[in-house]
């Protein structure tokens, strides 16, 4: 294990640090105030929000993740290389968790108006960390496309945006696939996807987007690149692909 660390809130946090773990097999121990420990999976997010600052102490400082600044700052790159300005953009942050990826939008001059994530706990935990961030926020495995699609018109929604929350496991490439049809042309897409390049995620979103080619608005890819996600709990550099297209 590595060495606990000691927050403002009193906990501590003990990395596991065995080797080999897939990320969705790492686990952590919470050391509470009163002496009493709770082991805990990194992807029991429930559990995890449900904790004021533990997701941001053991995945954005600990664990070094780099996804929502990546997508963040793509999704400027994008737009600023079609000649469009951050500032008029409307976002919609899917997987949107306690709204670190947001907050990192919204820093960067992006108007964030919609979240969306799985679980309760992590619409409660947005609203709790960073109150008035999300106008709306919408709970649900699988979303309801008409009601996405009347909130892409009503807010005048032009960005779609999530940070490693599709693929194996998390939003599936099908359902993306609806909500992004959902959106106007002159919209973008921004995604962090794991595997890296040759992953099967990244696979299957380029393929999404190739299958665009013979609609009314296709999809064009302007920014893809490798980069570090994070790192593991055992200390193993983790890789994605930052993503973002348009649709003309």
């Amino acid at each position: 294990m590595a060495t606990a660390k000691e927050p403002a809130a009193g906990w501590t946090v003990e990395l596991d640090t065995t080797p080999g773990r897939r990320q969705a097999q790492e686990e952590f121990v919470l050391h509470h105030p009163d002496g009493g420990d709770e082991r805990i999976v990194l992807h029991d997010y429930a559990r995890v929000y449900a904790v004021p600052g533990l997701y941001e102490e053991v995945v954005q400082h600990r664990l070094q993740c780099a996804s929502p600044a990546t997508v963040a700052g793509a999704l400027v790159e994008a737009a600023e290389a079609e000649g469009r300005s951050a500032d008029g953009l409307r976002a919609f942050d899917l997987g949107a968790g306690n709204g670190v990826v947001g907050e990192e939008l919204r820093d960067r001059g992006v108007t964030v108006v919609a979240g969306a994530d799985g679980v309760d706990e992590a619409r409660d935990a947005a609203h709790r960390d960073r109150p008035g961030l999300y106008a709306h926020y919408l709970v649900g495995e699988r979303l309801d496309v008409d009601e996405v699609t009347a909130l892409v018109h009503d807010e005048g929604l032009t960005a779609l945006v999530a940070a490693g929350a599709v693929g194996e496991g998390h939003v599936p490439v099908d359902a993306l696939a609806q909500l992004w049809d959902a959106f106007p042309p002159g919209s973008f897409l921004a995604l962090t996807l794991a595997g890296g390049e040759g992953g099967k995620d990244a696979t299957d979103v380029e393929q999404m987007i190739a299958d665009t080619t013979a609609s009314e608005h296709p999809s064009r890819t302007v920014v893809r690149r490798r980069f570090r996600h994070r790192v593991s709990m055992a200390g193993d550099e983790l890789y994605y692909l930052v993503l973002v297209a348009v649709k003309d």
